[in-house]
């Protein structure tokens, strides 16, 4: 294996235009590390936020982690935390994996195994935790540095490309409508920004669950292959437009029982007008720093609960992969892109273009 590889580094904050790609060493693991060669790396929404400095700050689990005061974004830095591939070196300090594995890593390291949330299955609350692409080096690269406390072992059968989603993409919908909402049969949810990365496997999960499922999209176009995906209803709809009253008359005037909201601040107020009584609001992403006026008439007098549904657990990604081996869930991938054209998937996500699922950057991995 060469010492060198090659990396997308990102170099100030700012436009897409501030990553470059780079010949870089290859990361040498430590005692706890585990070198992964990247066979795929998903791009986030969360990756735009960091290279544009929406986050310019190291996680707290990190900086207590490495005892570090600084509180600022090393740069330059390797954007991606959506990995898979296989491990080529394991740490002495490492058990349970080896040499030829194929794995699917969490976004997160760093758990300390003994607090409260590690005890009870939330370990992405735990306050030891740090984040791959924004407080160490990512998987725009073709090896990263991942460790084995979230770490899966990708079954034999589930393309490694599309494990990349299993744990940042799927997982958070599996979170969402399986633990958060935990959606009934007959039931019926909304879905926003479904034609996303996480919105195109909440449609499926939604409706794999036994719900009616209303999907909220930009274009004609992508209504057609979000039915097709198992929507019953789609609302064709701009960004920051009411579309309530189109949930309301597809619903008889009751409105959802559930509904999950991946947009955010643009899209929330017109979620909360489009509830039925003691319906159950998720909150799954928030794309930019919004906010809305919140009226508690609305909440109170439709009796509603407003939940958040965060970063999913080793469970959530096991239940993904174990998903995609049997065939009950499609990962739905819009592209797959050398590392060269990070800059220009960058720019097609931000400028609103014409995504449908996730993105996905797979080394060429001729350093």
């Amino acid at each position: 294996m060469s010492t060198l590889m090659q990396a997308v580094r990102m170099t100030d904050f700012g436009g897409p235009e501030v990553m470059q790609l780079s010949q870089v060493p290859v990361p040498v693991p430590g005692p706890g590390d585990i070198l992964m060669r990247v066979a795929a790396c998903g791009i986030d929404r969360k990756d735009l936020l960091v290279r544009n400095g929406t986050i310019r700050k190291k996680s707290v689990g990190y900086r207590a982690a490495a005892n570090d005061a600084r509180t600022g974004i090393d740069l330059p830095l390797t954007l991606g935390a959506e990995i898979a591939g296989t491990i080529v070196a394991v740490g002495s300090a490492v058990h349970g994996f080896k040499v030829g594995d194929r794995v699917a890593s969490l976004p997160r390291r760093g758990h300390c195994g003994v607090c409260l949330y590690c005890h009870t299955g939330r370990s992405e609350s735990c306050a030891s935790a740090w984040f791959i692409g924004q407080d160490a080096d990512g998987g725009y690269a073709d090896y990263v540095l991942v460790g084995p406390d979230g770490l899966c072992h990708v079954p034999d059968g589930v393309d490694l490309v599309e494990a990349s989603l299993a744990a940042a993409c799927i997982g958070p919908m599996i979170r969402a409508v399986r633990d958060v909402a935990q959606v009934r049969i007959g039931e019926t949810v909304l879905i926003t920004g479904a034609s996303g990365g996480l919105g195109v496997h909440g449609v499926q999960l939604a409706k794999g669950a036994g719900a009616r499922v209303i999907a909220v999209a930009s274009s004609a176009a992508k209504a057609e292959r979000l039915r097709a995906l198992g929507a019953d209803e789609v609302i064709v709809v701009t960004r920051g437009h009411d579309f309530s009253e189109q949930v309301l008359a597809l619903t008889g005037g009751r409105g959802v029982d559930v509904g999950i909201d991946i947009v955010g601040a643009a899209a929330l107020p017109f979620v909360l007008r489009s509830m039925a009584l003691y319906g159950r609001v998720i909150i799954v992403g928030e794309t930019g720093s919004g906010k809305i006026d919140l009226r508690p008439a609305i909440v109170l007098l439709r009796r509603l609960q407003i939940l958040a549904s965060y970063a999913p657990g080793v469970t959530h990604m096991v239940a993904a992969l174990q998903l995609l081996e049997r065939g009950q869930i499609r990962a739905i991938i819009d592209s797959r892109r050398p590392l060269e054209e990070a800059v220009q998937a960058h720019h097609l996500m931000e400028s609103g273009g014409d995504v449908f699922g996730r993105i996905v950057l797979v080394p060429s991995h001729d350093a």
